[in-house]
Protein backbone atom coordinates (compact mmCIF):
# COMPACT_ATOMS: atom_id res chain seq x y z
CA UNK A 1 0.00 0.00 0.00
CA UNK A 2 1.51 3.37 -0.91
CA UNK A 3 0.38 5.94 1.67
CA UNK A 4 0.35 9.60 0.87
CA UNK A 5 1.11 12.20 3.31
CA UNK A 6 0.64 16.20 2.61
CA UNK A 7 3.56 18.88 3.36
CA UNK A 8 1.27 20.11 6.29
CA UNK A 9 0.91 16.78 8.13
CA UNK A 10 4.26 15.79 7.39
CA UNK A 11 4.58 15.18 11.15
CA UNK A 12 1.51 12.85 11.68
CA UNK A 13 4.29 10.30 10.05
CA UNK A 14 6.08 11.06 13.17
CA UNK A 15 3.67 10.70 15.89
CA UNK A 16 2.75 7.63 14.35
CA UNK A 17 5.31 6.00 13.73
CA UNK A 18 5.21 5.60 10.12
CA UNK A 19 8.48 4.92 8.12
CA UNK A 20 7.03 4.30 4.20
CA UNK A 21 5.22 7.39 2.62
CA UNK A 22 5.50 9.75 0.09
CA UNK A 23 4.82 13.23 0.05
CA UNK A 24 2.41 14.19 -1.90
CA UNK A 25 0.56 17.27 -3.02
CA UNK A 26 -2.97 15.98 -3.87
CA UNK A 27 -4.71 19.33 -3.95
CA UNK A 28 -3.16 19.83 -7.47
CA UNK A 29 -2.28 16.73 -9.08
CA UNK A 30 -3.06 12.94 -8.83
CA UNK A 31 -0.61 10.73 -6.97
CA UNK A 32 -0.48 7.33 -7.41
CA UNK A 33 -1.47 6.43 -3.62
CA UNK A 34 -3.34 4.43 -2.37
CA UNK A 35 -4.14 5.83 1.13
CA UNK A 36 -4.05 10.08 1.31
CA UNK A 37 -3.93 12.07 4.44
CA UNK A 38 -4.92 15.43 3.88
CA UNK A 39 -6.21 18.74 5.19
CA UNK A 40 -10.10 18.48 6.77
CA UNK A 41 -12.43 20.08 4.18
CA UNK A 42 -10.43 19.19 1.46
CA UNK A 43 -11.68 15.80 0.28
CA UNK A 44 -13.88 16.04 -2.50
CA UNK A 45 -11.28 18.35 -4.10
CA UNK A 46 -8.68 15.65 -3.70
CA UNK A 47 -11.27 12.94 -5.07
CA UNK A 48 -11.62 14.26 -8.08
CA UNK A 49 -7.77 14.07 -8.99
CA UNK A 50 -7.32 10.84 -6.76
CA UNK A 51 -10.40 9.00 -7.22
CA UNK A 52 -9.26 5.58 -6.70
CA UNK A 53 -7.44 6.71 -3.67
CA UNK A 54 -8.79 6.01 0.01
CA UNK A 55 -8.85 9.53 1.50
CA UNK A 56 -8.68 10.32 5.52
CA UNK A 57 -8.81 14.24 6.45
CA UNK A 58 -6.73 15.34 9.52
CA UNK A 59 -8.87 17.34 12.07
CA UNK A 60 -6.68 19.39 14.00
CA UNK A 61 -8.39 22.67 15.05
CA UNK A 62 -7.72 21.80 18.65
CA UNK A 63 -5.70 19.57 20.52
CA UNK A 64 -8.82 17.31 21.12
CA UNK A 65 -9.08 17.20 17.54
CA UNK A 66 -6.23 16.05 16.46
CA UNK A 67 -5.73 13.31 19.11
CA UNK A 68 -9.30 12.06 17.81
CA UNK A 69 -7.34 11.76 13.86
CA UNK A 70 -4.91 9.93 15.56
CA UNK A 71 -6.74 7.60 17.29
CA UNK A 72 -9.06 6.97 14.07
CA UNK A 73 -5.84 6.03 12.27
CA UNK A 74 -5.16 3.44 14.76
CA UNK A 75 -8.42 2.37 14.22
CA UNK A 76 -7.66 2.04 10.79
CA UNK A 77 -4.69 0.22 10.91
CA UNK A 78 -2.41 2.76 10.52
CA UNK A 79 1.05 3.43 12.55
CA UNK A 80 2.53 1.45 15.64
CA UNK A 81 0.19 1.19 18.59
CA UNK A 82 2.71 2.32 21.06
CA UNK A 83 4.12 5.57 19.25
CA UNK A 84 0.39 6.30 18.88
CA UNK A 85 -0.43 5.78 22.66
CA UNK A 86 3.08 7.98 23.66
CA UNK A 87 1.95 10.92 20.81
CA UNK A 88 -1.53 11.54 22.27
CA UNK A 89 -0.08 11.47 25.91
CA UNK A 90 2.49 14.34 24.93
CA UNK A 91 -0.47 16.02 23.11
CA UNK A 92 -2.67 15.98 26.08
CA UNK A 93 0.21 16.96 28.46
CA UNK A 94 0.82 20.28 25.97
CA UNK A 95 -2.93 20.88 26.26
CA UNK A 96 -3.04 21.22 30.05
CA UNK A 97 -0.03 23.10 29.98
CA UNK A 98 -1.57 25.84 27.64
CA UNK A 99 -4.55 25.54 29.67
CA UNK A 100 -3.25 26.53 33.14
CA UNK A 101 -2.56 29.53 31.35
CA UNK A 102 -6.10 30.42 30.25
CA UNK A 103 -7.79 29.81 33.89
CA UNK A 104 -7.36 33.05 35.02
CA UNK A 105 -8.66 35.00 31.78
CA UNK A 106 -12.25 36.21 32.59
CA UNK A 107 -13.09 37.70 29.27
CA UNK A 108 -15.67 36.86 26.77
CA UNK A 109 -15.29 36.36 22.95
CA UNK A 110 -16.71 36.57 20.07
CA UNK A 111 -15.34 34.30 17.55
CA UNK A 112 -16.25 34.52 13.80
CA UNK A 113 -16.10 31.18 12.96
CA UNK A 114 -16.54 27.44 13.72
CA UNK A 115 -12.79 27.04 13.54
CA UNK A 116 -12.44 29.83 16.01
CA UNK A 117 -15.26 28.56 18.43
CA UNK A 118 -13.94 25.30 18.98
CA UNK A 119 -10.69 26.71 20.14
CA UNK A 120 -12.49 29.40 22.68
CA UNK A 121 -14.45 26.61 24.00
CA UNK A 122 -11.54 24.06 24.63
CA UNK A 123 -9.82 26.81 26.67
CA UNK A 124 -13.52 27.42 28.41
CA UNK A 125 -13.63 30.99 27.55
CA UNK A 126 -17.51 32.40 27.88
CA UNK A 127 -18.27 33.16 24.05
CA UNK A 128 -20.98 35.98 23.96
CA UNK A 129 -22.03 38.23 21.32
CA UNK A 130 -20.96 41.35 23.13
CA UNK A 131 -17.10 39.61 23.91
CA UNK A 132 -14.18 40.65 21.87
CA UNK A 133 -14.49 39.57 18.59
CA UNK A 134 -11.95 37.01 17.37
CA UNK A 135 -11.33 36.66 13.58
CA UNK A 136 -9.21 34.27 11.71
CA UNK A 137 -6.64 35.72 9.46
CA UNK A 138 -8.36 34.71 6.00
CA UNK A 139 -11.48 36.71 7.01
CA UNK A 140 -9.57 39.49 7.92
CA UNK A 141 -9.96 42.50 5.38
CA UNK A 142 -6.81 44.27 6.49
CA UNK A 143 -7.93 47.47 8.07
CA UNK A 144 -6.19 48.44 10.87
CA UNK A 145 -8.83 47.16 14.46
CA UNK A 146 -8.15 47.50 18.04
CA UNK A 147 -11.17 45.85 18.82
CA UNK A 148 -10.67 42.00 17.74
CA UNK A 149 -7.96 40.22 17.81
CA UNK A 150 -6.87 38.40 14.52
CA UNK A 151 -6.02 35.61 14.71
CA UNK A 152 -3.37 34.12 12.51
CA UNK A 153 -4.28 30.54 11.81
CA UNK A 154 -2.09 28.84 8.83
CA UNK A 155 1.52 29.55 10.12
CA UNK A 156 3.31 26.84 7.97
CA UNK A 157 6.63 27.99 9.54
CA UNK A 158 5.83 25.75 12.56
CA UNK A 159 5.59 22.02 12.56
CA UNK A 160 1.61 21.04 13.19
CA UNK A 161 1.53 20.10 17.10
CA UNK A 162 3.16 23.95 16.85
CA UNK A 163 0.46 25.30 14.80
CA UNK A 164 -2.23 24.26 17.22
CA UNK A 165 -0.45 25.26 20.13
CA UNK A 166 0.44 28.73 18.51
CA UNK A 167 -3.63 29.56 17.70
CA UNK A 168 -4.28 28.85 21.50
CA UNK A 169 -1.13 31.09 22.91
CA UNK A 170 -2.07 33.97 20.27
CA UNK A 171 -5.94 33.71 21.63
CA UNK A 172 -4.17 33.55 24.98
CA UNK A 173 -1.88 36.65 24.95
CA UNK A 174 -3.93 38.80 23.03
CA UNK A 175 -6.31 38.38 25.37
CA UNK A 176 -4.24 39.47 27.78
CA UNK A 177 -2.80 42.33 26.02
CA UNK A 178 -5.99 43.79 24.61
CA UNK A 179 -7.45 44.03 28.66
CA UNK A 180 -3.90 45.39 29.49
CA UNK A 181 -4.87 48.45 26.81
CA UNK A 182 -8.08 48.75 28.12
CA UNK A 183 -8.04 47.92 31.70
Amino acid sequence: MIIGITKMYKEIADLIGFEDYEMVNPYKEKCNCDFLIISNGYKERVKKLNPNAEIFEVRSATFKDFIESLKELEKLGFGNKEKINNSIEFLKNKEKEIKKLSKNLNAKVNPKTDFVRKVVEDLDLEISDDGILIIPDYLFDGKERDDAIILKTHNYDLGLVERIEDRYLQIINNLRGFYERTH
